[in-house]
């Protein structure tokens, strides 16, 4: 069932690319007089047709300023929950936390001294949410 379907789909897709590709190897000429014999009035449909595409333009627009805002607000609320810490306080509260709590960086071999500026906040924060480190008590557990 599934292949007839899309078999189906298939052969309704090539239709109706031969039938845009007839449409757009038209001249304009061909096209208002085949509108002119079938009774239509070639002004007013366009008209109609470049009010519809102005109203698709402007339901674009307001479809990409929807997701900008819901963006930003998303970056906001990263923006505000991050603090920025001191990195003599964040190396004093990894050291402090390693000693205090016998933790160590066994897999690595190193001591906090050993890391770069950017593992230390990184590692100063995975122990914040473990729990480890207290920020609001200045790094102490």
């Amino acid at each position: 069932m599934t292949d007839k379907r899309s078999d189906e789909r298939r052969k309704l897709a090539s239709l109706a690319d031969a039938l845009l590709d007839d449409l757009f190897a038209t001249s304009d000429e061909d096209i208002l007089k085949e509108v002119t014999e079938a009774g239509g009035d070639p002004s007013a449909i366009s008209d109609q047709m470049r009010a519809r595409f102005e109203e698709t333009l402007l339901q674009a627009r307001k479809e990409r300023m929807k997701a900008a805002r819901a963006g930003r607000r998303a970056t906001q609320g990263v923006a505000e929950s991050t603090n920025v810490v001191d990195i003599s306080i964040a190396r004093q509260a990894l050291r402090h936390a390693f000693q205090q709590d016998g933790l160590s960086m066994a897999a690595r071999n190193e001591t906090e001294s050993d890391l770069t500026d950017e593992e230390v906040l990184r590692k100063y924060d995975d122990l914040i949410r473990l729990g480890v480190i207290d920020p609001e008590n200045g790094g102490d557990p």
